[in-house]
């Protein structure tokens, strides 16, 4: 005789089990989780970056604007570094207009890193 409810509680013992967790990743090398990263606010080595790269850039992406450490600007030498800073960006920006056919961002870019290389030719 078939039994009604024998295909209902196929597998239910599965569910009877304790649930066990998922193991969460760890670094190889110094063995810190994201769960770690994400209690302390502090990564375990250098391999971390690596193996966390995606969740991190995700969490420091909420916490600050942006995920490149730019630092501080001491006050002496604050102009000649800032000078220093955007000529880099301008630099990154022109080859990135290069790049997607721009010229005339291109072209407008370039002026302007002529006229922060004049200036330093001054100084």
């Amino acid at each position: 005789m078939y039994d009604l409810f024998s295909d209902f509680f196929d597998g239910f013992d599965l569910f009877m089990q304790p649930v066990t967790q998922k193991e969460e990743r760890k670094c190889p090398i110094c063995g810190h989780t994201y769960s770690d990263f994400r209690r302390t606010g502090k990564i375990g080595c250098g391999e971390c970056y690596n193996v966390f790269r995606s969740p991190i850039t995700e969490t420091l992406r909420r916490v600050q604007p942006s995920s490149v450490h730019k630092g501080k600007i001491p006050s002496k030498s604050g102009e000649e570094l800032k000078l220093k800073r955007k000529y880099e960006t301008l630099k990154q920006k022109l080859s990135d207009a290069v790049k997607n056919e721009d010229y005339e961002t291109a072209a407008k870019l370039h002026k302007q890193i002529r006229e922060i290389e004049s200036e330093v030719k001054k100084s």
